[in-house]
């Protein structure tokens, strides 16, 4: 790691009180450091806001986040961010209440080398077996308990693929273990309807934001047997194709061609 900061002061240490290691009561959002910026530094900055006011987080100093957060990044020509925002120290149990602020950790560590290599070559997919709930309260929200996520990345080390399809109890196709998903059939791009499981990514915005033409559904994970094209995405990774789903190999040209399209927002 690089740089690690608790509250604004340079520091690896937290309270054992902390709700978040509680609880997982906080949340979190993971940014690229590119050329001394954070890519997407606004809409990070809006969704933590987001899910600090959709689960009743005290909000902290965004100012003094924002400065501490740019003046470190400079030091960095490529690097990952993270920013987590917990509820704070509390007593036993669930309440909050008798908190008075909460805690942000800033963190700042090696950008993965192979994610360059995935942009250009894309990645092998396969499925997990394992599904995820419904909660259509935290759907959407990156929040910091992270269990089902950390569940599916132990299947994941133990295969072959370098990531998989995730669907929900319905048997919905929601993400992947680490990524949003969009797939290409017939000319018609889909993405997942998030209103019961996962994360909306900035990175997904982005891409829905550009082509308005997708087409958010919620379809079984058996449709994408059927798939011209499929991608995954997230902050930092960009766009990558997926050139193996299963046993099947596919087109990744329409990828790289939505790659040239957000080009400016991926660098």
């Amino acid at each position: 790691m690089y740089y690690c900061s608790v509250n604004g002061q340079k520091s690896q240490l937290i309270s054992v009180k902390d709700r978040g290691l509680a609880y997982g009561d906080g949340i979190f959002t993971t940014a690229k450091i590119s050329h001394g910026k954070v890519l997407l530094f606004d809409e990070h900055f809006a969704r933590l806001k987001e899910g600090c006011l959709k689960l009743g987080l005290l909000l902290p100093d965004f100012a003094n986040l924002a400065h501490e957060v740019s003046e470190q990044a400079e030091a960095y020509d490529i690097a990952v961010l993270k920013i987590m925002i917990t509820s704070g120290e509390g007593g036993r149990g669930y309440s909050r209440q008798g908190i008075e602020k909460a805690n942000t950790i800033i963190q700042i560590s090696p950008f993965p080398e192979h994610y360059g290599t995935w942009q250009s070559k894309g990645i092998r997919l396969g499925i997990s077996q394992q599904l995820l709930g419904i909660n259509p309260l935290l759907a959407g929200i990156k929040h910091l308990n992270r269990l089902e996520q950390v569940m599916i990345r132990q299947e994941l080390d133990r295969q072959v693929w370098d990531d998989m399809a995730v669907a929900n109890v319905y048997g919905h196709i929601v993400e992947t273990c680490c990524a949003n998903i969009f797939w290409l059939s017939n000319g018609q791009l889909y993405t997942p309807d998030l209103t019961d499981s996962g994360v909306a990514g900035i990175m997904r915005a982005q891409v829905l934001d550009s082509m308005p033409m997708i087409q958010k559904v919620k379809a079984t994970i058996d449709e994408l047997d059927a798939a011209e094209s499929i991608f995954i995405c997230n902050s930092l990774m960009g766009l990558v194709p997926v050139r193996q789903y299963k046993d099947r190999e596919l087109k990744i040209k329409p990828v790289l061609e939505i790659q040239a399209i957000l080009k400016e927002t991926l660098a």
